[in-house]
């Protein structure tokens, strides 16, 4: 089984659990049946084990301030989850999928971790309403469900043909993503005062010194190795690449002001003083295409993918006659 999946749906337990003890009170709704799937009903009180947890996180038992109900849209979402998950749970059991119990002992053993004692642990359980057979049994029906789930998007994007159109289409509707804005490849020689303590005018000396033998031939590199306090001291004083708005005032606005290869002045900030020079400056502008073309392929294959799979999804429902009564 994946790790991911079964950290997923172990967390999707535990968020509830944690949630009905937090709250020294078991959840409070009027039951009901909100779907059938193949004959066999959902009910309100599975979906609400599913949202207490994010009703909970977003304190959303006030109303919106759109004045709408936000516990609807989870619950909607929380429903359609459920469906999908008892279908794929029938498609486990129909294709022989087995869970073994050492896997399903195995989270709810790192489940347990989360509690300073068994007895923690146990009283989560009780007020969740849940024993310790209804949580192992639900445990095991989400790992079915989510195995075969898995599985059959493994095999859609092995299957998916991904087409030179395909990668060009995506690429251009995924533009601004591959978009960046101008930056300049910076060195910087920092002297610092000390959290604001230091003797400034001393600080501006010295840095002025400094600016007056690199102008004078001195290699800036050598110097900022030799003097700076900033953390890139050892590799020259070199920043790498990076955005006036990355940097504080009034550094950001220097380097703007600057052609590669020139010097800013002796400038102040809060934490110091600081003289930058440019080395290199590279226009805004897109990544090419060929650039690029080999992270889309793994991107576009997933879209393919969950196309398909969502058809395969709409398949299943009608297959199982989904009703929905809400």
């Amino acid at each position: 089984m994946n790790k991911l999946m079964f950290r997923y749906f172990s967390l999707l337990l535990l968020a509830f659990l944690m949630v009905c003890l937090g709250t020294n009170a078991e959840p409070i709704y009027t039951d009901g049946v909100v779907a059938i799937v193949g004959g066999e009903p959902i009910l309100q009180s599975d979906i609400m084990q599913e949202i207490l947890p994010k009703l909970q996180e977003n304190g959303t038992a006030a109303m919106s301030d759109a004045g709408e109900d936000p516990m609807e849209p989870l619950f909607k979402e929380a429903l359609e989850q459920a469906i999908e998950h008892f279908i794929l749970y029938k498609e486990a059991k129909k294709a022989g999928v087995e869970i073994s119990d050492a896997d399903v002992e195995k989270q709810i053993t790192e489940i347990r971790k989360q509690y300073d004692s068994t007895e923690s642990f146990q009283k989560a359980l009780d007020a969740a309403g849940f024993t310790v057979r209804d949580f192992r049994d639900r445990m095991r029906r989400q790992m079915m469900a989510m195995s075969v789930g898995m599985a059959k998007r493994r095999e859609f994007e092995k299957e998916a043909v991904v087409s030179e159109n395909d990668l060009r289409q995506y690429y251009e509707e995924s533009a601004a993503k591959y978009e960046f804005p101008a930056q300049y490849r910076v060195r910087r020689i920092f002297l610092s005062s000390g959290g604001g303590t230091g003797d400034k005018d001393a600080l501006r000396e010295r840095l002025a010194s400094l600016r007056a033998e690199i102008e004078g031939g001195a290699d800036f590199e050598e110097l900022a190795r030799k003097n700076s306090q900033g953390p890139e001291a050892n590799e020259g004083g070199m920043m790498g690449w990076t955005k006036p708005e990355d940097l504080v005032e009034p550094l950001g606005s220097a380097i703007q002001a600057l052609q590669p290869g020139q010097m800013s002045e002796v400038l102040e900030t809060e934490f110091g003083v600081h003289l930058l020079r440019v080395e290199e400056f590279q226009e805004a502008g897109s990544k090419p295409f060929n650039e690029v073309r080999t992270e889309l392929e793994p991107l576009v294959r997933n879209k393919i993918a969950g196309l398909r799979y969502r058809q395969w999804m709409g398949t299943l429902r009608k297959r199982n006659n989904v009703k929905l009564l809400i």
